[in-house]
């Protein structure tokens, strides 16, 4: 069905020449390529720290949104919690766990795989797609349960059955559950949604801005230890740091940051990171090209300088080693990534 969309006059993110460079990759000592961008550190007060390039510029937040789409669920009715709300907030690897998991919070609901409505699909990593295969047999096919967004979505579909809203049109921009969805948002980061588009998982899209999307983040970090923050949020982080797993996946870095570090971490699509500590200081990056190497190494960085309290030194600089993307020569490294001047320079501060 067709999808109602809102539109902004800017209707664009901001321009190359406004980005400041995030990271850098050294091959054998030669700098060989330079990711742009901009980074934002908001303090627990919500109130702008640091901004690497035009913080205020609005971007599509993407996955990062999820929490946000989560509490909206939890709002109407969605029975959610543990696991099964970690994984509506997820960006899963679609392991045959995470999709057990999908699976039965349709069960819970009274629904099947049937009533998801984003994409089908395989699982991400090799060895899971082997083990699909084999447990599958061949009735083996791609299924929704696989996309990395089925948890949410099968959130979405809890919430819709809880209230008695419309099971079949739950992905429309003026569904009750996602006009809930736009009013967590405008709440939590502060501000408007600018513009709707539609996600890769064909949700509503909202865009905000890197700085709002930070101070949104913050306060879902900083929820548990607030006796005044809303439960649904608090459950939320909560629910992210106990079960990491199926946030992502066992060796994927959102995962290992949660994990070792206690650090809300989730990524978005096209180059979108954000990370949060118990305390709500929280960062948001944004690559301008899309791409994934400087969110984890960048969002770390700035994590480690402004909330130190709140981040192991020593776990620290094992994380960084983990999720650094890797530079290699016949498998053996070569380089590495490395953050560019300007954020090197608020770093060392």
């Amino acid at each position: 069905m067709p999808i109602a969309l809102s539109t902004s006059s800017a209707g664009q993110t901001f321009a190359l020449a406004d980005a400041v460079e995030l990271v850098h990759v050294a091959r054998n000592g030669f700098v060989e390529s330079r990711t742009a961008g901009a980074a934002v550190v908001t303090g627990p007060d919500g109130a702008v720290l640091v901004a690497l390039g035009p913080a205020e510029a609005p971007i599509y937040p993407r996955s990062t949104l999820k929490p946000f789409q989560a509490i909206a669920s939890l709002r109407h009715g969605a029975r959610l919690e543990s696991e099964a709300l970690a994984i509506a907030c997820g960006s899963h690897r679609g392991t045959v766990r995470h999709q057990e998991l999908a699976a039965r919070m349709l069960a819970d609901a009274g629904l099947d795989p049937s009533a998801l409505q984003c994409p089908p699909d395989w699982p991400a990593d090799a060895d899971e797609l082997a083990r699909y295969a084999a447990e599958a047999g061949p009735e083996a096919r791609r299924t929704p349960l696989a996309y990395n967004c089925s948890g949410k979505h099968a959130g979405f579909l809890a919430a819709c059955t809880a209230s008695g809203h419309d099971v079949g049109t739950y992905l429309d921009p003026q569904h009750p559950v996602q006009r809930e969805v736009e009013a967590v948002i405008e709440e939590y980061c502060g501000e408007p949604v600018t513009q709707t588009g539609v996600d890769g998982c064909g949700a509503p899209a909202a865009v905000v801005s890197l700085s709002g999307l930070a101070r949104g983040i913050g306060r879902v970090a900083g929820a548990p230890s607030r006796p005044d923050a809303e439960p649904h949020a608090a459950a939320v982080a909560e629910a992210m740091l106990a079960h990491p797993w199926a946030v992502q996946g066992e060796t994927s870095s959102n995962t290992v940051v949660m994990r070792e570090l206690g650090l809300l971490a989730k990524l978005g699509a096209d180059g979108v990171m954000v990370m949060a500590a118990p305390d709500g200081t929280a960062v948001a990056v944004k690559a301008l090209d899309g791409g994934t190497r400087a969110g984890n190494l960048v969002a770390l960085s700035l994590m480690a300088r402004f909330a130190p309290e709140h981040v192991d030194r020593e776990r620290w600089a094992s994380v960084v080693e983990q999720v650094r993307p890797k530079i290699l020569g016949r498998g053996e490294p070569v380089g590495s990534v490395e953050l560019a001047a300007p954020v090197r320079a608020v770093v060392d501060a």
